[in-house]
């Protein structure tokens, strides 16, 4: 439990009189946002090496093949492009995502 007390008393020290100190509010957002950006760089080195491991692969197969066997060079071909439409939409998904608290203040502008 010790190693969540540095943790516990930053947060709890700031809504209530207790913990080592308070931290001030605009100190937290650019902590958070240091957080996440570290936390979407990550992501997006992980899904781009995947998807070049998995892309490559997929490359050296179609290598392989004979130029006569035009049904597997046409799968292995179709499989590169459906990958690419995957990671479109994880990417679409991802950015929506991001994009909601701004879009729901647009849709309520009065509160």
């Amino acid at each position: 439990m010790d190693k969540y007390r540095k943790t516990a008393e930053k947060r709890l020290g700031n809504t209530k009189s207790y913990g080592n100190h308070k931290v001030h509010p605009d100190e937290l957002a650019r902590l958070s946002h240091v957080k996440g950006h570290f936390a979407a760089k990550e992501r997006d080195e992980f899904f781009d090496e995947v998807y070049g491991e998995v892309l490559v692969d997929l490359f050296v197969e179609w290598l392989k093949t004979d130029p006569h066997e035009t049904k597997t060079r046409e799968f292995l071909y179709s499989s590169a492009m459906a990958l690419g439409s995957v990671k479109e939409k994880m990417i679409q998904f991802e950015t929506y995502g991001k994009n909601i608290p701004h879009i729901q203040e647009e849709d309520n502008p009065n509160e």
